[in-house]
């Protein structure tokens, strides 16, 4: 498949997939043409790019992840422990995420009662 339809399955421009490969992610082999090839495997490849980065990951470590996959020398210890990292941090991140929506929750009843009060407050007074 060439990189403009590899680029179209996997949902990315033709620009991110260049800079894939210099990173060394894909192999860029070339057909006949000239044009370079990409398989399958380079689809499972950009999938695992794109959860690792969703995941936060940085480009290294998801390459150094995705070349120990390739070259089946994988350390499953040392890839839990970082997942188990991940985790931690997400986990902290919701629970500061869930201080600051309480926070805003106060603001906005405030807001709600300092409307409601001055509502309140124009209705009774008397009209001249």
């Amino acid at each position: 498949m060439l990189i403009g339809q590899f680029a179209k399955r996997v949902g990315v421009s033709t620009d991110t997939i260049r800079f894939y490969e210099k990173v060394g992610f894909f192999s860029g082999s070339r057909g006949e043409n000239g044009y370079r090839q990409y398989t399958d495997r380079d689809i499972e490849t950009a999938g695992l790019i794109a959860s690792g980065k969703s995941l936060g990951f940085s480009l290294r470590d998801i390459l150094v992840f995705a070349q120990e996959m390739s070259g089946g020398s994988l350390d499953h210890a040392r890839a839990q422990a970082s997942l188990k990292d991940r985790i931690q941090l997400i986990d902290e991140r919701i629970a500061s995420l869930q201080q600051v929506r309480k926070l805003a929750e106060q603001q906005l009843a405030h807001c709600r009662a300092v409307e409601a009060r001055e509502l309140a407050a124009t209705s009774v007074a008397p009209s001249s």
